[in-house]
This record gives structure tokens, C-alpha cells and sequence, in this order.
């Protein structure tokens, strides 16, 4: 009766054998798989230029916003200056004769 008991032991650790080895290659399977590609002198060059000029160009929007910010209020100040004289020409003008 040892007998069977020790090949179905041996099968049994077979499978699990087996099983791991199945585990350990789905995982590999299933792993992220990482690219890393090294840029060259030139593409680096290139794309360390273009950062360099999104920046800049940040920084050129952001001053144009509040140069245009600047410029419409003071066109709005000019123009309610401009509807108040209209305001009082016309009430100094003559009343409206209906004939």
C-alpha cells in the first residue's frame, strides 16, 4: 500500500511542478512590457530645442494675455468716456420740436 501512496505523491508534485511552470509563464505573459529606446545626439539636440521654445512661448502667451487684459480695459474706460460726453451733448441739445 506504500506504493501507490508514493507515485501519487510524485504525481502530485509533478503537477505542482508543472503548475508553477505554467504560473511562471503566464506571468511572464501577462508582465508589462518595458521600451526603453534611447534617443540619438540629434533627436535628443531636437527635442531638447523644441521644449526649450514650448516654453518660451508660454511665457510669450501669458505676456500677450495680460497685454490684451491691459488693452481692454483701457478701451473700455475710453468708450464709457466716450458714451458719457455723447450724454451730455444730447442734454444740451435743444429740446426735439414736433411739428
Amino acid at each position: 500500500m506504500n506504493q501507490p501512496a508514493e507515485e501519487r505523491l510524485k504525481r502530485l508534485e509533478e503537477e505542482q511542478r508543472q503548475l508553477k511552470e505554467q504560473v511562471r509563464r503566464l506571468e511572464q505573459e501577462t508582465e508589462p512590457i518595458r521600451l526603453e529606446r534611447r534617443l540619438s545626439i540629434p533627436e535628443a539636440n531636437t527635442l531638447q530645442t523644441i521644449m526649450d521654445m514650448a516654453g518660451r512661448q508660454a511665457t510669450d502667451i501669458g505676456t500677450l494675455k495680460q497685454a490684451v487684459e491691459r488693452i481692454e480695459t483701457t478701451m473700455e474706460k475710453r468708450l464709457n468716456a466716450i458714451a458719457e460726453v455723447q450724454k451730455q451733448i444730447l442734454d444740451r441739445l435743444p429740446p426735439k420740436s414736433d411739428k
